[in-house]
Order: C-alpha cells, then sequence, then structure tokens
C-alpha cells in the first residue's frame, strides 16, 4: 500500500503544477547506428515562476548526473543546468525556448545547447 502511495506521488513531485520549486529526475539513452552509446541519469532542483501576466513562464535548474558509456569505456559524473521560458504568441501557438549545460567532471568538456519550440494547437 506505501509503494501505491508514493507511486501515486511521483508526478507531483516530478512535474509542478504551480510556480515554485521542484525536484526532477531525467534519464535519457543514446544509440548510433543501432548501438547502444550510453545513458544519463540526472536529479535536478528547478524553480519555475510566471510573470506578470500570467501566462508566460520561465523556469531555471540544475543538479548532478552520472553518464554510463558503452561498455568498456568509461562513466563520468556530470553538472547539468537549463534555463527557459515558455509563452503563448496567439490563440493557438506557443513558444518554448531553452538554453542547457553540461560540464563532464571527468573530461572537463563543457557542452552547451539550446532549443525552440514553435508548437500550433488545433
Amino acid at each position: 500500500m506505501k509503494i501505491l502511495a508514493l507511486a501515486a506521488l511521483i508526478p507531483m513531485m516530478t512535474t509542478p503544477a504551480m510556480a515554485g520549486p521542484y525536484i526532477e529526475s531525467k534519464t535519457t539513452a543514446l544509440s548510433a547506428d543501432g548501438d547502444f552509446n550510453s545513458s544519463q541519469t540526472e536529479l535536478r532542483v528547478g524553480y519555475e515562476s510566471k510573470f506578470k501576466n500570467g501566462v508566460t513562464t520561465v523556469f531555471a535548474e540544475f543538479g548532478p548526473g552520472y553518464e554510463w558509456n558503452k561498455e568498456g569505456t568509461p562513466g563520468e559524473t556530470v553538472f547539468v543546468s537549463e534555463i527557459g521560458v515558455k509563452t503563448p504568441l496567439a490563440k493557438n501557438v506557443g513558444l518554448a525556448a531553452k538554453l542547457f549545460s553540461e560540464y563532464g567532471n571527468g573530461t572537463e568538456i563543457f557542452n552547451l545547447g539550446g532549443e525552440v519550440e514553435v508548437r500550433y494547437s488545433f
């Protein structure tokens, strides 16, 4: 019974329904040419807030992670961060943009990237 209660709380812990602080776990996996390359699990702490207009949301999150590489290749601890904004542009059109970074503790490689999404809803 306790396991079911905890499982029911997970969506509320990982997806903030209102503005404020949150904790998020994120796992990604990569494959090239049908061959597994790596996966990465992250634990992020974030904060989400709405602007005074009540429709534009901004967020920032950061935290540690671990990257598991293909067998025979060492994994490493990483530090990740992400900032972003979501806002409606018109009645059925929305815009989302984010900037993300990752720093590998073992390789000392710093990666920086971004994403912009325009969505039309029917």
